[in-house]
């Protein structure tokens, strides 16, 4: 099994959906791992091969370039998403992230690669004077992580993609008293695969629940007894809501953290909700509640 689908996690099932992107020597593991899931494969070309691959292991067929607009429109509907060169080979990376991110349900996440431009087999080369003209693009993680943050992606993962022995080529030992760090065997990883969820596991926990316009009113609510506007009639507001939605406790302490910044706010809410019979003791043990520190 490719090493990229070691990064799903293995109770993938039921109407979990998946798109694989260019890679159809994907489809044989995916459908292992999902075997009750939808899986669509995007290819720019269509060919018979490709074709019987998606007979084979029960997946749709779409046409189209995904770096030149033909992703599909509709939002979250994907949990799953292959796009293995999106970083090494998609003209505006930026961009296709961003629609990806797009596709993604809530607890969904991206799976791509990308070629260590901090691998010694790269630096020695440079060192020679050697750098020949790639048609796909080398990063270094940390931009790598940027780049997912400026994309809004939550919880990224790396795992080594390929790795030598440092005395293949050239020591380790030499390239770290040159003043390289190797953090996580970096200089030795010739490419990262990487998995990059659009929500952390918490959030998209809490967006299974309710809907989206109650979790937007309690948002709404928090923000407002935090900042100290109507509190009295805004926390009224809120208990109705709780009741009426039948909110738990557990998930009201969850959201709260989330959600409400200050300390003293949080303790607010935690005393309050007390009076009204709501117990939040997870969340006083997450912050050391003081319950002198109340409005």
């Amino acid at each position: 099994m490719n090493r990229l689908l070691e990064l799903v996690p293995p109770n993938f099932s039921g109407d979990a959906a998946a798109l694989v992107i260019e890679s159809p020597e994907y489809l044989a593991g995916l459908r292992e791992l999902m075997p009750n899931s939808k899986i669509l494969l995007m290819t720019a070309e269509r060919n018979p091969a490709t074709i019987e691959l998606c007979k084979k292991f029960r997946a749709d067929f779409m046409a189209g370039d995904y770096a030149r607009g033909a992703l599909p429109k509709e939002p979250k509907i994907f949990d799953v998403i292959i796009a293995e060169d999106c970083l090494t080979c998609a003209p505006n990376f930026y961009v296709t992230l961003l629609e990806l991110n797009h596709l993604l349900k809530d607890s969904g996440f991206v799976l791509t690669k990308f070629f260590n431009v901090r691998f010694i087999g790269v630096l020695e080369n440079l060192r020679l004077g050697k750098f020949s003209a790639h048609e796909k693009r080398f990063w270094a993680k940390w931009d790598v992580v940027k780049l997912l943050d400026d994309a809004t992606y939550k919880e990224i993962r790396f795992l080594p993609g390929e790795k030598i022995d440092g005395a293949e080529i050239f020591s380790v030992d030499a390239w770290i008293n040159f003043g390289f760090d190797n953090f996580s065997d970096d200089l030795l990883t010739k490419s990262w695969l990487v998995k990059a969820r659009k929500c952390t596991a918490e959030v998209a926990a809490l967006k299974e629940f309710y809907t989206e316009e109650v979790r937007a009113e309690l948002s709404r609510l928090l923000h407002r007894i935090e900042y100290e506007i109507d509190v009295e009639k805004n926390f009224s507001a809120l208990i109705e809501l709780c009741r009426r939605e039948n909110i738990f406790d557990d998930y009201l302490a969850d959201f709260v953290a989330q959600v409400v910044v200050h300390q003293r706010a949080i303790n607010f809410i935690v005393a309050r909700a007390r009076d009204f019979g709501f117990n939040l003791q997870t969340l006083e043990t997450l912050n050391n509640f003081d319950s002198t520190k109340i409005y």
